[in-house]
C-alpha cells in the first residue's frame, strides 16, 4: 500500500475510533435507548453524514463496541494465560482477568445486561453473528486448559467442553448479578478467590 493510501486508511480508522469512543461515553452515561445518533455525532464532533459513513445505525455502533470489548478481553486472557505455569494457575488467571475487566467496564456492560432484551430480533441476530465466534473462543480457551490439566494430572478425567461451559456460566452469572446492583458493597475482583475455590475444589467437605 502506498504512503498516501496508508495515511488515508489511518485517518479513517482514527475517525471510526473517535465515534466509538464518543458513543461508549454516552451509552455508559445515559444508556443505549436515551442516546441518539445526533448526540453521538455531536460528541464526536462529526457531521451526521460522517457517522453514517462508518455505521449504519446506533445498533451497529453498539454491536461494534461490544465486539471490540470481547476482542480486548480475549487478548488480555491469552496474555495472562501465557504467563502462568500450571493449568490451575491459568484457570485462576482467567477468573481474575474476566472479573477485573467487568469491574473496569461496569457502566458499559450494564447496558448490555439491562437493555439488550429491548433490541429488535434482527439486531440480536446480528449481535450473535458478529460476537458469537469470539465468545466461543473463550469457551475453547478454558476447555483447552482443562485438557492440559487432565494431561498433566492436575485435574480428574472430565469432559473439557462441558466443564468450560459450567465455568463460564458460574463466572458470567456472578458478573451479571454484580453489574446490576445499584451500589455493589463488595468488589467484584474480591469474589475471584471464592469462585476459583468452588470451581477447582468444589464444595464437598
Amino acid at each position: 500500500m502506498d504512503p498516501r493510501s496508508l495515511r488515508k486508511q489511518r485517518e479513517l480508522e482514527a475517525r471510526r475510533g473517535e465515534i466509538l469512543s464518543a458513543a461508549e461515553c454516552l451509552f455508559s452515561k445515559h444508556g443505549f435507548f436515551k442516546t441518539s445518533m445526533a448526540e453521538i455525532a455531536g460528541a464526536a464532533q462529526f457531521a451526521m453524514g460522517t457517522v453514517y459513513r462508518f455505521f449504519k445505525s446506533k445498533e451497529d455502533i453498539y454491536i461494534s463496541l461490544v465486539e471490540a470489548k470481547v476482542e480486548e478481553l480475549m487478548s488480555l486472557l491469552e496474555k495472562r494465560v501465557s504467563e502462568a505455569n500450571t493449568a490451575t494457575e491459568k484457570i485462576q488467571a482467567v477468573i481474575k482477568v474476566k472479573l477485573a475487566f467487568a469491574d473496569k467496564n461496569r457502566d458499559f456492560f450494564r447496558i448490555y445486561v439491562s437493555e439488550w432484551s429491548g433490541f429488535e430480533w434482527t439486531v440480536k441476530s446480528a449481535f450473535g453473528d458478529r460476537v458469537w465466534k469470539r465468545y466461543l473462543a473463550q469457551i475453547q480457551l478454558v476447555a483447552d486448559l482443562v485438557r492440559e490439566g487432565i494431561r498433566k494430572g492436575e485435574f480428574r478425567e472430565i469432559d473439557p467442553e462441558d466443564t468450560s461451559l459450567a465455568f463460564h456460566g458460574m463466572l458470567n452469572s456472578t458478573i451479571y448479578a454484580w453489574i446490576l446492583q445499584a451500589s455493589p458493597t463488595k468488589s467484584l475482583v474480591a469474589k475471584g478467590e471464592l469462585l476459583g475455590s468452588l470451581f477447582l475444589n468444589g464444595i464437598a467437605r
